[in-house]
């Protein structure tokens, strides 16, 4: 069993397979390698005229509902810890390296004897590229990259976290029957509910991007 398994969703309408392979690279480079990959993409086509660095898992139907292929993931992980990702992020090398050095250190946080960051959530920091903050949404600025936000996941909730920054014992996200909420601020909605319930455990660390 390996300690995460990253589930990365790549939908074709959306992004280009350049990115696929950007996010892919980025995983097989991670200075821990206790995880496994699972990749799904949405829709029927497929550029194959070129090597592919990872075996794709293909959806039957062009969809762009990536829960199915999220939930589908949940369902064939062997991993103890679930990441989710886009075909738009990228994790730093040292990403999993870094958060599991977070899951295994003595919890820090306490109330009245309760203990608030256990270890079974756990959220890190990420650079969001092409994305301003204007009043209470997001702007995409996307040919703009210079823009950015650093977005710390603390607290996760919507407008404050992506979906790529919360990792979550496997076993809880069955418990929730899986990804339930495929609105635009899904994750933000999820992720606030899950740490309000379970409690989470924060890093400052910025690990990772979304483009």
């Amino acid at each position: 069993m390996p300690r995460f398994t990253i589930v990365l969703i790549h939908y074709q309408a959306a992004s280009k397979h350049t990115e696929l392979w950007r996010a892919a690279n980025s995983i097989y480079a991670q200075t821990n390698q206790d995880f496994e990959l699972l990749a799904y993409h949405n829709g029927p086509l497929l550029d194959t005229s070129q090597p592919f660095p990872i075996a794709l898992k293909c959806s039957e139907t062009f969809s762009d509902n990536a829960a199915d292929n999220r939930n589908r993931g949940l369902r064939e992980a062997t991993g103890d810890y679930i990441i989710f990702m886009n075909s738009d992020n990228i994790l730093y090398p040292n990403a999993l390296e870094e958060i599991s050095k977070a899951i295994d250190r003595p919890p820090r946080l306490f109330s009245e004897g309760k203990v608030l960051d256990k270890n079974d959530i756990v959220v890190y920091a990420i650079i969001a590229r092409g994305i301003q903050r204007f009043g209470d949404s997001l702007v995409r600025c996307l040919n703009n990259p210079e823009y950015y936000l650093i977005l710390t996941g603390n607290p996760p909730r919507v407008l404050y976290v992506d979906g790529m920054q919360l990792v979550m014992r496997r076993e809880l996200w069955l418990a929730e029957g899986g990804w339930y909420d495929n609105s635009s601020a899904g994750d933000g909605v999820m992720y606030q509910r899950f740490a309000a319930k379970y409690g989470y455990r924060p890093m400052e660390m910025i690990l990772g991007e979304h483009f």
